[in-house]
């Protein structure tokens, strides 16, 4: 797959840097540009429209962070744009309808996506006031503020908003620079090392009005800052085709290989051998591993579900195979949480891995350690598990398998799925992972605020139960064939 990610970056930077645009000829120079943009702006200064501003202090030599053409300028941001936020805009002023009003969030979705569904807004009135110190007009650059910081959007002619205080900052330009070239500029690497460097605040990252307007910025000439625009637009757009062709290999990839896991659970990519025994077989020793450990009180006497009607058969499986319960297979449980929990987190030594879905990673296969333990007095309140342990999410994202590595204990977001001797380990991973075992938890997950499994609909699964040994074959075959489609 291509990083289109990593190539947008390094056009930025050539961007930045001047290379891009090797042998481009502007007629003017970016000093003469300069000198332009201060004269409108003492211009402003005068009329009383913007602020005056303390004097920026000049640019040393060792803050320069690379060489740029003879034709640039280096220069400070606050010398080009007039840096604003917005007057205060309290909680109580607030509205469902009028003028929209953005905070960083909105800036954001404006960055990523040309537009936003706003719920929030301001009334005509308190805008028309606020009008008369400054809004947000056409060529401005609205930049988000907290948070993720330096989402810019271009203000456009029709575009009528207000914004919240210190969240988002307005880049008013004088005329004279491109906007979105200073859009560009915001997501190279150069401006993220710089905001990245002293944009700390007390309780997230925040980019204030005193440090942005002293950062530094690679000023070519006006036509120059045109023709890297549409340079970089011409490429990025390229490079989103790419993203979305990409995305739909992907997709198709993950269809191509959900299909070989439901040919091999119908038994169409390995042969029945007279020696594996049948299903039947191997149902009856799961029953008197079930009643040993019952007798022995390693797991609770659970009622069996009835045998598979044809009806309820969803395809045809070899002779020698069976349709079962996973229930009837295997012995599952709901995990358990201690509550509260932060009276039961722990970094001591004799602390037991606290075994949580955000341990784990979506297509996954094994958990090898947890972030977290909990004290030895929290086990009676949760479940343990150990090395072999099947692992099934039960809410939000349900339905994903995962098998252990540790011995540690799970929160209630889990069911422990416990084998009883019938099943090879990958083969009962690749069942659980299989579209058709998920298509039967998506119709059976329901939930008040979110789809969940409980151990009833988990039990009620209905499986195709191959002999074990080939059930080792069928993981291995899958083994085979699964890095082809990564090639």
């Amino acid at each position: 797959m291509i990083d289109t990610q990593a190539i947008r970056g390094k056009l930025l930077d050539l961007a930045m840097s001047g290379a891009l645009t090797i042998g481009y000829s502007a007629e003017e120079t970016a000093e003469e540009l300069f000198q332009s943009v201060q004269k409108k702006k003492q211009e402003l200064i005068s009329a009383g429209k913007i602020k005056r501003d303390n004097p920026l202090p000049a640019i040393a030599d060792d803050e320069i962070p690379f060489t740029i053409p003879c034709s640039w300028k280096w220069i400070r941001w606050g010398d080009i744009v007039n840096i604003v936020s917005a007057r205060r805009v309290h909680q109580a002023d607030w509205r469902k309808s009028g003028v929209p009003f953005y905070r960083a969030r909105e800036i954001a979705k404006l960055a990523d996506n040309g537009f936003v569904n706003n719920d929030l807004f301001i009334s005509e009135e308190l805008f028309n006031e606020f009008s008369k110190s400054g809004v947000p007009h056409e060529n401005d650059l609205m930049v988000s503020a907290v948070g993720t910081l330096g989402k810019t959007y271009v203000v456009r002619k029709d575009d009528r908003f207000y914004y919240k205080d210190a969240s988002v900052l307005c880049f008013e330009n004088f005329g004279g620079i491109n906007p979105h070239y200073l859009a560009l500029a915001m997501k190279s690497d150069m401006m993220r090392r710089q905001i990245g460097s002293n944009s700390g605040g007390t309780t997230v990252d925040t980019l204030t009005m005193v440090r942005m307007v002293k950062y530094l910025l690679p000023l070519p000439p006006l036509s120059e800052q045109s023709e890297i625009v549409d340079r970089i637009h011409t490429a990025f757009s390229i490079l989103s085709t790419i993203d979305e062709l990409q995305a739909q290999y992907a997709d198709n990839l993950t269809v191509l290989k959900g299909k070989l896991i439901d040919a091999a659970i119908q038994g169409k990519l390995t042969q029945q051998l007279p020696e594996d025994g049948t299903a039947e077989e191997l149902y009856q020793l799961v029953q008197e591993e079930r009643q040993r450990q019952e007798a022995a009180g390693t797991i609770k006497a659970v009622e069996l579900a009835p045998a598979i009607s044809d009806s309820d058969k969803p395809f045809s499986i070899p002779a020698s195979w069976k349709w079962t319960n996973l229930g009837n297979v295997s012995y599952i449980v709901r995990g358990g949480s201690p509550r509260p929990i932060k009276q039961y987190i722990t970094t001591r030594e004799d602390g037991i891995n606290w075994i949580k879905i955000g341990d784990v990673e979506k297509g996954g296969k094994y958990i090898y350690s947890t972030h977290e333990k909990i004290i030895p007095e929290g086990e009676s309140k949760s479940r343990r598990v150990y090395p072999g342990d099947f692992l099934l999410t039960n809410s939000m994202s349900f339905g994903r398998p995962y098998i252990s590595k540790i011995e540690g204990c799970i929160h209630d977001g889990w069911l422990l799925i416990h084998g009883l001797n019938g099943f090879n380990p990958d083969y009962l991973y690749y069942l659980l992972s299989s579209t058709y075992l998920y298509g039967q938890f998506t119709v059976k997950a329901s939930g008040s605020t979110v789809d969940n499994l409980n151990i009833d609909k988990v039990k009620a699964a209905i499986i195709p139960l191959p002999p074990l040994a080939e059930q080792k074959r069928i993981a291995q075959k899958i083994d085979e064939l699964m890095p082809i489609f990564d090639r």
